[in-house]
């Protein structure tokens, strides 16, 4: 369950992994050793940054996917001290109650169906090396956005048979449509790349004149800049224009921009009135990390830079996929990911944080339970959170929660669906560890399975693809999958999948009991039971007992 946090966290590491990335235009990355003191860059690219306990599987990767790109970041810390963090505080991490008896620690605590986790299976599960298989390594797949890497039928493959698969009416009051330009105060805010009659038709000024700084007058067919003086000569006023993105003042929306925007957050340069308007390009009177990565993907996926206006009272329909894709664009981070943790957040079918009815909150949305912390009720605590922000309805819930995602974690560094879960990104101001989204282990590998369909079914695996995978110093040779299974039985097989799903029979139209992780031992019962949708079918129990089936293709044999 998401914790409170603070949502105006930046960190060094993210920005020079940003802002290599788009110097080198999503080029292959090696980002070198990182202490709390100082961020370096290494002297190796690619699959040679890596220590040769990770090569060995990611040049596998890489003759299989030859586009993809896999970035080495260095934690700076040693396996030891993170370990010992992770497994310092009861429930920090968990598993679900029926799980192996060496999953469970006995902590005595308990939350939601889950118990602690043990280190054993903590060391597992956080050990990147356990995952770099062709499905495993998409919970290290880079969350920003990319226009060419997602589509709306992917979105829309990912939300098939839940309570997203469908369009909805959204009243118009909430609602927001895109215009040229807009007054604000003394200065008319403008779309990039404008010419002045444009901005004269949308604010419906015919006679006008526009100057320059120096006092020279300005041709209509010119685009706006940044600082021009703007005279609506039939009312005498005059407005100052501020394009959005256009920081400093040249015309450009470009990396100067981008890199006054950094230096603002980070205390390293001021920005004046007119300049901080121009910066927010969210359009939510702040300017922060969510707008320089806005920025970022307007040059690099010519994503645009919009205002946002008011549409009266008209009612408007779309669909769960538009919304979703819309708030990809907005946040700047994946449509994949945002419809994946969504999911995982209220479930296929939906929970009382986004029915709209729950007693006292009648109206109000949460679609990642942000603000719903594990004490008391978490579902009446998300949405007093919702309700304060006034998310009073699905579009502004989905759009404004995927903002606060990526301010609070893919802003700050946690731009993974591992560092999502494991905080080993270094934050100057507070640390590392404590700013994890969820306490179920599993989430990353379920996450990773999730994505590696949804890009294997809409046929863009052999896109590019970044990968960030962290590295620690002092690694041990291997951290295997705890189990009370004996595996020298000679019965006893490994699942060599990643979240196989284990079957009520021996056919895949019947429910699933279960998922098995990668490397988990079973006994098998029998390894051949019956051959039915082009699989061989195995009758399996698994350490806590439950007896399922599975394609025996997944199963080997452990000695």
């Amino acid at each position: 369950m998401l914790k409170n946090i603070q949502k105006s966290r930046l960190i060094k590491q993210m920005i020079v992994t940003i802002l290599i990335t788009f110097i080198c235009s999503y080029s292959l990355l090696g980002i070198g050793q990182v202490s709390k003191a100082a961020y370096t860059q290494s002297t190796k690219t690619g699959i040679d940054a890596f220590p040769e306990s990770y090569q060995v599987y990611l040049k596998k990767l890489s003759e299989i996917h030859p586009n993809w790109n896999f970035t080495a970041f260095n934690t700076g810390m040693t396996w030891n001290e993170f370990i010992q963090n992770e497994t310092s505080a009861h429930l920090r991490n968990t598993v679900i109650n029926s799980s192996d008896s060496l999953w469970k620690d006995s902590c005595g605590k308990t939350a939601s169906g889950y118990t602690c986790a043990s280190k054993d299976i903590v060391e597992y599960f956080a050990d990147p090396r356990n995952f770099l298989t062709e499905s495993g390594i998409f919970q290290f797949l880079e969350m920003s956005y990319n226009s060419s890497a997602y589509t709306k039928e992917g979105v829309q493959s990912i939300l098939k048979g839940t309570f997203m698969d469908k369009t909805i009416t959204i009243a118009g009051e909430n609602q927001t449509i895109s215009v040229k330009a807009k007054i604000n105060g003394s200065y008319i805010m403008v779309t990039p790349g404008t010419k002045l009659n444009e901005v004269a038709s949308t604010l419906k000024i015919e006679k006008y004149k526009v100057v320059k700084s120096d006092g020279k007058e300005v041709a209509n067919t010119e685009k706006a800049i940044t600082g021009y003086k703007f005279t609506d000569t039939a009312k005498n006023v005059t407005y100052t224009l501020g394009v959005l993105g256009d920081v400093n003042g040249d015309g450009e929306v470009k990396s100067t921009d981008y890199m006054k925007i950094k230096n603002f957050i980070m205390n390293e340069t001021q920005l004046n009135e007119l300049q901080k308007l121009a910066a927010d390009v969210n359009n939510d009177g702040e300017v922060k990390s969510t707008d320089y990565m806005k920025i970022k993907n307007y040059i690099m996926n010519s994503t645009p830079i919009t205002i946002q206006e008011n549409n009266g009272t008209s009612q408007i329909t779309m669909s769960y996929a538009d919304i979703i894709m819309e708030a990809a664009k907005e946040a700047g981070i994946s449509p994949y990911s945002i419809a994946i943790k969504i999911i995982q957040e209220v479930g296929r079918q939906g929970s009382s944080s986004v029915s709209g009815t729950y007693p006292g909150y009648e109206g109000y949305y949460n679609f990642f339970n942000v603000g719903a912390s594990d004490g008391g009720n978490a579902i009446e605590n998300g949405l007093k959170y919702a309700k304060e922000k006034g998310w009073n309805n699905q579009y502004i819930s989905i759009v404004e929660g995927a903002k606060f995602l990526a301010d609070s974690y893919i802003g700050v560094g946690q731009n993974t669906a591992y560092f999502y879960k494991w905080d080993v990104v270094d934050d100057a101001s507070n640390g590392t560890f404590w700013h994890q989204y969820m306490t179920n282990i599993q989430d990353p590998s379920s996450q990773a399975k999730t994505l590696y369909n949804t890009y294997a079914k809409n046929n863009i695996l052999d896109i590019s693809l970044n990968f960030i995978i962290p590295v620690y110093n002092n690694m041990p040779n291997a951290n295997d999958l705890p189990s009370a299974i004996d595996k020298n039985a000679p019965t006893s097989y490994y699942v060599n999948g990643t979240g196989v799903n284990l079957r009520s029979s021996p056919t895949t139209s019947s429910s699933s009991i279960g998922t098995l992780s990668l490397n988990e031992i079973v006994t098998v019962e029998v390894f051949e039971v019956k051959t039915a949708d082009g699989y061989t079918w195995a009758k399996i129990k698994r350490a806590n007992g439950t007896i399922g089936y599975v394609a025996n293709k997944y199963l080997t044999k452990c000695n």
